[in-house]
């Protein structure tokens, strides 16, 4: 029977050979599946394999056997969600394929080229299009790609929130390069740790604490980026109230451009989808971050943040958390997340910030 690769359990039995890109098998039939097998599977993006309904100790392997028709399907589906559709699409993707294949390169241990990585981000960061994009960052995000796509998504939404700060073109494309380098380090993690479908032990945890570190290290040395994105970089975990790592700095140590990768980097993860979570609304992740998170980012960060996800015009099209379609009437300054809206069906006007129940899943 064929499986998902991410339902492998330590001691199943694969039925015939995995093939790679060679004419020799990357794994021979009758081999005893052991975690390291998993990961190499992983590492060489195999999504399905053949096993035996048993595992090396005699018992029934449980999980759920694909056909080959739901496997087409899926990679049918998987393959367009994939596809750039528009200009900035595939602008996004060139960059999110760029930052992949360096990433690799970090994890054979090259160096990282700023130069090149400026270039590829640059088509994305000064699109006439990115506005209309923001909310949809999340969507355009591949679980099984997670770190590329949220490095530069992270970029995208530091240009932004520089931008809606005041800062000039020359500082807010340096914020953004410091977005996309500030989880580099991360190539320094365990593929066990980074390819994991479920939530991190202890001990893991602790490991990827130290991905600020490396970021650092990998760029603490190159003449262009200026000094205060470095330490951005490095502090991207740190929180006012002294909550976070890598160090625990609070306060006034804690800089402004640190700040915004923070911020941008706790949106994005929080709005994605990933191997272990499902994505969520971006309104109301904008909700959760301003109500837990207060003393932990300066209000000037969060208001900006919210004011490139809020503050939709009247006219835009939305669909709420029960499924409906609706279109914004009026959005109040004071609670931009959850503007008058009247739904499109039944013409009935709702006032979010009175319905708690409800909030906008997306933008149509």
């Amino acid at each position: 029977m064929k499986v998902k690769v991410e339902d492998l359990h330590e001691g199943c039995i694969i039925a015939e050979n995995i093939m790679g890109l060679t004419n020799y098998p990357i794994m021979k039939s009758n081999t005893s599946i052991t975690a390291l097998h998993i990961e190499v599977l992983q590492a060489f993006q195999i999504d399905y394999v053949a096993v035996k309904t048993k595992k090396d100790d005699g018992s029934l392997f449980g999980a759920e056997a694909l056909d080959e028709a739901s496997i087409n399907e899926e990679r049918q589906e998987r393959t367009s969600i994939a596809r750039p559709r528009t200009e900035f699409e595939r602008e996004y993707q060139d960059a999110v394929m760029f930052y992949k294949n360096e990433f690799s390169n970090w994890q054979s241990g090259s160096k990282v080229d700023i130069v090149k990585l400026k270039q590829a981000i640059l088509p994305v960061i000064t699109s006439s299009r990115i506005d209309q994009y923001v909310h949809r960052l999340h969507e355009l995000c591949e679980a099984k790609e997670y770190i590329a796509h949220h490095s530069i998504a992270v970029g995208v939404l530091c240009h932004l929130i520089g931008r809606k700060m005041g800062y000039d073109d020359g500082l807010c494309t340096q914020l953004s390069l410091a977005g996309v380098l500030a989880d580099a380090g991360m190539a320094k993690m365990p593929m066990s740790i980074l390819q994991k479908s479920t939530g991190l032990e202890r001990d893991e945890a602790i490991e990827i604490r130290k991905h600020s570190i490396f970021s650092y290290q990998y760029i603490m040395d190159t003449p262009f980026l200026k000094k205060e994105m470095k330490k951005a970089i490095y502090q991207h975990h740190e929180r006012l109230d002294g909550s976070g790592y890598p160090i625990g700095e609070k306060g006034q140590a804690i800089s402004m451009f640190s700040q915004i990768i923070a911020l941008a980097d706790m949106y994005h993860a929080m709005t994605s989808e990933r191997l272990y979570k499902k994505r969520q609304s971006p309104f109301k992740t904008l909700e959760i971050i301003t109500e837990d998170s207060f003393g932990k980012f300066d209000i000037v960060v969060v208001k900006a943040l919210q004011d490139i996800i809020g503050n939709l015009t009247p006219g835009t099209k939305v669909q709420l958390s029960d499924g409906q379609h609706a279109e914004v009437v009026y959005t109040p300054p004071t609670d931009v997340t959850r503007p008058v809206v009247k739904r499109m069906a039944a013409e009935e006007i709702l006032d979010l910030s009175k319905q708690r129940a409800l909030f906008i899943e997306r933008i149509l």
